[in-house]
């Protein structure tokens, strides 16, 4: 164990009590015994957080007194992870169900390569064999990986990608201490796309590991998607195209003007997120009055990631 990397498992709740319940058994499962795990409650309405606390250990719970999204709770754990000098910080949905050897396999590619600042493995359904169709549409037919199948005969043991989803993150402490953390400007969707564009920005690859696997049951989407959240996801596009660190503000700013009013016309019924959640013109509308309002954050934000160690 001494020989281990130090790993952080950050697990993020909010009024998912079962799930994160399960997610911590699973993660206490791992073969990889150098972890130190912990529980966030981002002030969950439903009392979970006090039910978390009576089940828990002390030191792997964390109570915040109000709810600051995906993005502002993760960074509360990343800031802990660093303080306690974690090497790597295994960011996990509570709908998440990792492995025995998941973390085992992400800390030996890493270790084998410094530049690697994130690590997906591959996410499957609740039945441990078919692939989840948002990590196939996002991760892997990009590189022409095309089954809906889980075979890892049919995977690259290590290949580098463009993006990374956040259900289950692995990252480097080192590529978050020159990076920085997540935009709190997103609150929750679209953050890890963000933080995804500022780690190839600043030089570190992005990998997924075709070899490695978890699942990822999508328990609250299965219930449903809330307005709100619509509202956040077509927010987090837009701000997304904002703050792309390799396009001038002015030219994405006339590129999301110009995909607003696509929008509000249905020209972008079949890309994301049109093509998969029922998105309204009224969304449009307040996704991009947000955008309006917030212009002059959204370009500070955009300078302070350029130059690195933003948000943390």
């Amino acid at each position: 164990m001494s020989s281990q990397p130090p790993v952080f498992i950050l697990i993020l709740n909010f009024c998912s009590l079962e799930d994160t319940l399960k997610c911590v058994a699973a993660a206490r499962n791992s073969e990889y015994k150098n972890y130190k795990l912990l529980v966030i409650d981002n002030a969950s309405p439903d009392g979970s957080g006090n039910q978390l606390a009576s089940q828990l250990p002390t030191n792997e719970f964390l109570q915040l007194p109000t709810n600051t999204g995906y993005a502002g709770g993760n960074n509360i754990g990343i800031k802990l992870a660093l303080k306690e000098n974690a090497k790597y910080i295994f960011i996990l949905n509570p709908d998440v169900r990792i492995e025995p050897d998941t973390i085992s396999l992400c800390v030996n590619a890493a270790e084998a390569d410094k530049s690697i600042g994130a690590i997906n493995p591959v996410q499957l359904d609740d039945d441990g064999y078919s692939i989840d169709p948002k990590f196939r549409n996002t991760i892997l037919l990009p590189l022409g990986l095309k089954s809906t199948v889980y075979n890892k005969d049919e995977l690259p043991k290590i290949a580098d990608v463009r993006e990374l989803l956040g259900a289950a993150l692995f990252l480097s402490s080192q590529a978050i201490e020159h990076v920085g953390g997540f935009d709190p400007l997103y609150f929750a969707y679209g953050e890890e796309t963000d933080l995804c564009k500022r780690l190839r920005f600043h030089n570190f690859r992005l990998v997924l590991m075709g070899q490695v696997t978890l699942r990822h049951l999508r328990t609250k989407e299965s219930q449903g998607v809330s307005s709100r959240i619509l509202f956040l996801r077509l927010k987090g596009l837009y701000l997304g195209i904002l703050k792309d660190p390799w396009r001038s503000f002015r030219r994405s700013l006339k590129l999301v003007t110009s995909q607003f009013i696509d929008e509000l016309l249905g020209k972008r019924r079949d890309q994301y997120p049109f093509n998969q959640y029922p998105v309204t013109r009224v969304h449009c509308l307040l996704a991009f009055t947000w955008v309006l309002i917030n212009l002059i954050r959204i370009r500070s934000h955009r300078r302070l990631e350029q130059l690195g160690k933003a948000h943390i």
